[in-house]
């Protein structure tokens, strides 16, 4: 059968591109809705000096899903 995984992070980051809404048929129920964004997130590092260093960042594809997707759209 299907496998369904889900990962949860938390971060700050910049939005990379035009956020993309979806939204898809449900039946006789509202429609799911979908917002997917690229978004890239710093990777400070804590030096001794109480300054930061950066350390190389990442690009994320991220989706969110119902309701977050329709406040955010």
């Amino acid at each position: 059968g299907d496998c369904i995984m889900s990962t949860h992070f938390w971060g700050e980051g910049n939005v990379g591109s035009p956020p993309e809404y979806r939204e898809f048929p449900n039946g006789n129920d509202e429609p799911r809705r979908l917002l997917r964004l690229n978004v890239y997130f710093d990777n400070p590092i804590p030096r001794k000096d109480g300054e930061f260093e950066d350390r190389g960042g990442f690009w994320a594809p991220v989706e969110l899903w119902h309701r977050d997707a329709e406040h955010w759209k």
